[in-house]
């Protein structure tokens, strides 16, 4: 006697919110990591304000590797969601890029708790903010 086995379908709708929120996030990080490597003194200035002369170029020495690995993780945002075809794997890379994002943001803001900084910058932290709300919708609710 064979048995029959059913195999739940994956849900297209929830696929595609995966896929779409995975391409979103890709291209935000890219195009701010892009930005950060074409100008990284007027970067810093715009999330900083002016800085002592001394410590401009090592300032934004400093921006490029941070811009080059946000490149890095929207490239891989990108390249995943037009190659994997599994939605719980998209989904597991969509909850690790939220964990990342948590992480960068709390770096910003232990800066500030540390004594680094007079401030908590409002512009990264709202970045993201929405893209951990983007990630963690897409991983855990969609």
């Amino acid at each position: 006697m064979s048995r029959r086995y059913t195999y739940a379908q994956p849900d297209p709708l929830s696929f595609m919110v995966t896929v779409i929120a995975m391409q979103i996030v890709g291209a935000v990080c890219v195009i701010i990591g892009i930005v950060m490597n074409i100008d990284p003194v007027g970067f810093n200035e715009r999330i900083m304000g002016k800085v002592v002369k001394s410590a401009v170029k090592p300032l934004a020495g400093l921006r490029l590797p941070l811009g080059g690995s946000l490149m890095a993780i929207g490239i891989i945002n990108l390249y995943c969601s037009l190659t994997i075809t599994s939605a719980d794997a998209l989904k597991s890379i969509l909850l690790a890029t939220a964990i990342g994002a948590i992480v960068i943001a709390a770096t910003v803001i232990s800066a500030k708790l540390r004594g680094f900084s007079d401030g908590i910058p409002p512009i990264p932290i709202a970045v993201l903010s929405i893209l951990t709300a983007i990630c963690l919708y897409a991983s855990l609710i969609a």
